[in-house]
């Protein structure tokens, strides 16, 4: 007999149905009507969607613990429906090589209530070191302008990415070096920001990776798009490459949202509204592959200071999935549409078994009662930081989140501890 069976209604290959699923060894191995097992967990309000997946989050573990750590952001992140993240290079001292990746691996490993990956980074510093990153990892960050931690790596070098054995995924924070060197200059405002760091610099990158790698072997994926002139460089894009946005890029303009000033302060900058607008048309209509929070917290210290020296960047995990279904039911878009983007496509990329209701798929589930509307606040969400900039907007948080077919979250209590997530590298 099936060791576990969740009952309810479940969207599935884009359809809702009525639906028995059955779990064993934390995969789903069966879809049926009807089910018996040794277990049953009977849904009866509300609707069980893939839990999320998160490519690009950064959970500040070594270096940055006053910020966030492995186990309060993958709490968050659990409690926002993702069941699976991705962590970024950037952190002190950085992942760049194989020492660094281990002692990453095994701190994560006894802190994160969700599965994890870890990024190393290319860097010009040990782009010499090709041979020895190829075998210890198959996703690498890449940036190729300055940004948070100076992990920088010249767009001149981008053809010696061809020579990593094996198909990888490579992840590009798209702004050029050399194009933000020629426009800097000291920014006390969120429009002089977007000013001092502009599109066309997105749009530069953007063109210098597909003409060094857009056919080559590896999986190439543009991430946090923030322009639509970035975008149109991306029209007629091969299928190894994909792009992603971010909530803050889609809900966020220096027009309406001027006074949140620091608290929205980001790489790339938050830009104006026919863009912010545009972006989101463009992942509604699927221009844009995926969602993915870029959760970079800093502490409320750091972010009350003037504007030239706030650090740059948004907790956002724990919110990207309950503000995108709210905003989904709101307007009348399709729910298999946002599933596609937060749940699908990414676990597609990262390659892991995540993302559907469908056999062989680990059981990583998120309940949304669809009418339990709620509205942001600070002091309930599960940040270290203890804010959000989405504070006052409205959501719908999962009442139930299953992870390999536990169930992680109940309402308001977490029924795992910390060290439960894998490790899927």
């Amino acid at each position: 007999m099936i060791e576990r069976v969740i009952e309810g209604k479940a969207l599935i290959r884009g359809r809702i149905e009525e639906c028995c699923i059955g779990v064993e060894g934390g995969r789903i191995v069966s879809l049926k009507k009807i089910l018996e097992g040794e277990e049953r967990i009977r849904i009866r309000r509300g609707l069980i969607l893939p839990a999320g997946v998160d490519l690009h989050v950064h959970f500040r573990e070594p270096g940055f613990k006053h910020k966030e750590d492995f186990s309060t952001g993958s709490l968050s992140a659990l409690y926002g429906g993702i069941t699976c993240v991705a962590d970024m290079p950037n952190t002190d001292p950085p992942t760049l090589d194989r020492l660094s990746l281990k002692e990453k691996i095994l701190l994560a490993g006894k802190k994160s209530f969700v599965d994890f990956l870890i990024y190393v980074g290319i860097t010009d510093r040990n782009l010499d070191r090709l041979d020895e990153l190829s075998s210890i990892t198959r996703i690498f960050k890449i940036y190729l302008g300055e940004t948070t931690g100076n992990l920088c790596l010249g767009a001149e070098n981008l053809e010696r990415l061809k020579e990593m054995e094996g198909k990888k995924l490579l992840v590009f924070h798209a702004e050029d070096r050399s194009c933000l060197e020629d426009r800097s200059f000291i920014a006390r405002d969120l429009k002089g920001y977007a000013r001092s760091r502009p599109k066309v610099c997105e749009a530069l990158a953007i063109r210098k990776i597909l003409e060094s790698l857009g056919r080559s072997k590896h999986r190439l994926h543009i991430s946090h798009i923030s322009s639509l002139l970035g975008l149109r460089e991306l029209e007629h894009r091969e299928d190894n490459v994909t792009v992603g946005v971010t909530p803050h890029h889609l809900f966020f303009n220096v027009i309406d949202d001027y006074d949140k000033g620091t608290f929205i302060k980001v790489n790339p900058p938050i830009r104006g509204k026919i863009d912010q607008e545009g972006l989101m048309e463009s992942l509604i209509n699927g221009d844009i592959d995926i969602l993915e929070s870029d959760h970079a917290p800093h502490t409320m210290e750091e972010k009350l200071t003037d504007f030239e020296s706030a650090p740059c960047g948004i907790p956002n995990v724990e919110t990207m999935y309950p503000l995108l279904i709210y905003y989904f039911l709101k307007k009348g878009l399709p729910l298999d549409r946002l599933v596609r983007a937060i749940a699908e496509k990414p676990a597609e990329i990262l390659g892991v078994r995540k993302g559907k209701i469908e056999e062989g798929m680990d059981a990583d589930l998120a309940v949304f009662n669809l009418k339990e509307v709620r509205v942001i606040r600070d002091e309930d969400l599960h940040y270290k930081c203890g804010y959000s900039p989405f504070s006052g907007y409205k959501a719908i948080f999962p009442e139930k989140v299953f992870i390999r077919g536990e169930e992680g979250i109940d309402g308001e209590d977490c029924l795992i501890d910390k060290g439960f997530g894998r490790y899927l590298g």
